[in-house]
Formats: C-alpha cells, structure tokens, sequence
C-alpha cells in the first residue's frame, strides 16, 4: 500500500518520494508504536512522518493527541497514511488540520507554499464553474436537443439575467460551448455530445456543497431534498445510506445545527448547497442527479458508488 500511495504522490504531485524506516520510534511511548507504524519520508526534501494505523483507525481526538506527542518526539510534521478515505472523515481530518494521504487524496497542509507554487506553475486551468454556469450546464445537458436558448434559463433555475450571461461567457472561455444569436436570442451548442461535454467539464465542476451540518431527524428534514448517497440509493440499487443525507439551501436563512456526528441513529447529515438542489430536478423532493454524483467527489474509489453513478449516467443519456 506504501508504494501505490508513494506512486500517488508522485504523479498528483510531480514531487521526488523517498521513504526509510524511522529509526526513533522507540522514543515514542510503546502504546504509540502498537498503535501506528511508522516510516520517515522525504518529499521533496521535506521530511515528514507517515503513521498507519495497525488496526482501527482512532478517534479523531485521538488522533491529534497522538500527533501532537509523535510531532515533538520527531521535530517533524506527522501524516496519517490511509488506504480508503471517506468523504466525512475527510472533511474532519482537514477541519483539524490533520495531515493525511491516502488513495488519490492527499492533504498536507505544512507543504503549502510548496504545493500553491506547483499549482500556479501547472498550465492546466482549475478554474471552477460559477454556480449559475455550472446550473446552465446541467440544464443543457439534461435536454436531448443539441441547441438551447438561454433566454428562459435565468427564471428556471433561480438566477438573474446577468448571472447567465456571465455563465455563458464562461462556459464558452473553457471551450464547452459554441455561442450564438438568432436575432435577439443567444443560444449555446455543446462541443461534443452530452456524455463526452459531462466528461470534458469534470474538472471544472463546482462541488455544491457549501458545508455539513448534522441536524435531529424528525420534522425538521421533511420539507428538504434527498441528497448525496440518500439520493443517489433512490436512483439506482445502490443499498440506503446508515445515515440519510438531505440538501438546504437558502440565500437568507442559515440552517443550524452540529458540525460533527453525535448520534448515528438520530441524526439526520444535510448539505448547505452553493444553490438550489432541486433547481433542475424532475422530483422535487430530491436534488437533481448530476449535481449528486458531482457531490460525492469524496465517496469516488468506492465501487458499489461507481457502479451506482454509472447507472445513473446512462439513464440520463439513454
């Protein structure tokens, strides 16, 4: 697992990767050492610590004790070196400043100067839709024809006039569309067919989800949309979630609730979405299905969610 995750840092990185045994271990307590294996690695000519768990992963407080000890044990920044990587533990590893790597996710926030040098250096562009682009997008994609007029876009999807003008522009600066007018009407002509433009637009899609916050199940979820893999079971066969996942989004009010899981059989996971979840759905009580699959970013690598997303695409573009 070492080496395919080296390999990985390798090639997201374009970084030289070395790794030894760490030879102070035993300066650690021994609980530590039967907790975590340790290796010492040189990324870049920055060295580090990469700490596997032996067993179960630890508990994320846990985890940052532990750290904390092992990091002035060694006077070096400690990583937690994953295999699998879900999307919730993700986001608690990154809010506690955790550094991890696992299977094509890396976050290594003491590498920052470093790796935002990389990034600007990249000529690849990682420019991300704005919302407004990322909505005119779907709709297109959703229609069978090969035209649209963007004309009536701005009231179907909740956006001013300006807002889709300026999708336009973008859309068209990334090379997805072909823009034209027919007198007074600016119509939009994808580049390639529906499935390959999807395809072609992955990195310059917008994760919708804005934040995470867990919320008592009960009335307080009945008037949200079903979102992430609650939505996307529904879709296909994929087996429901243990913990249902619902969508809110508001310009003015704020949902409040708790940022981490407490309670797994009373809590309810809901997703503040960037805009409007069922803007382009045919089901008004369930977030439209590209902007689901565009939102489980974080759960790819799974198969049984891979084959779910698939389904789904095709049903889409029959």
């Amino acid at each position: 697992m070492l080496v395919m995750i080296m390999l990985d840092l390798t090639e997201m990185l374009g970084m030289k990767i070395g790794y030894e045994p760490w030879g102070e271990a035993d300066s650690i307590p021994f609980f530590l050492n039967e907790t975590y294996a340790f290796q010492k690695v040189d990324i870049d000519g920055v060295l580090c610590i990469f700490a596997e768990p032996r067993g179960e992963i630890p508990a994320m407080q846990a985890i940052a004790k532990h750290f904390s000890a092992i990091c002035v044990a060694a006077s070096l920044p400690v990583v937690l070196r994953l295999n699998g990587l879900s999307g919730e533990r993700r986001k608690a590893l990154m809010a506690a400043r955790v550094p991890f790597v696992a299977t094509g996710q890396i976050y290594l926030p003491f590498m920052g100067t470093i790796l935002q040098k990389r990034l600007y250096d990249e000529p690849t562009s990682r420019e991300k839709l704005m919302p407004s682009a990322q909505l005119l997008l779907f709709s297109y994609l959703y229609q069978n024809s090969g035209k649209m007029y963007t004309g009536t876009m701005a009231k179907k999807v909740g956006v001013s006039a300006m807002q889709i003008t300026r999708a336009v522009r973008q859309l068209q600066r990334l090379g997805l569309f072909d823009v034209s007018k027919e007198g007074v009407h600016v119509v939009i002509e994808g580049r390639a067919n529906h499935r390959a433009l999807f395809e072609e637009a992955a990195k310059h899609l917008l994760d919708p989800v804005r934040e995470i916050k867990y919320i008592p199940r009960n009335e307080r979820t009945r008037d949200l949309p079903v979102a992430g893999l609650s939505a996307l079971s529904e879709m296909t066969m994929l087996t429901e979630s243990e913990i249902p996942t619902f969508a809110y989004y508001s310009k003015t009010d704020k949902l409040f609730g708790e940022n981490g899981l407490t309670d797994r059989e009373t809590q309810a996971r809901v997703e503040i979405w960037k805009y409007a979840p069922t803007a382009l759905s045919n089901h008004g009580n369930t977030a439209d299905p590209l902007s689901v699959i565009v939102s489980l970013i974080d759960e790819r690598g799974d198969e049984r969610i891979e084959q779910a997303i698939e389904e789904t695409l095709k049903k889409i573009w029959v």
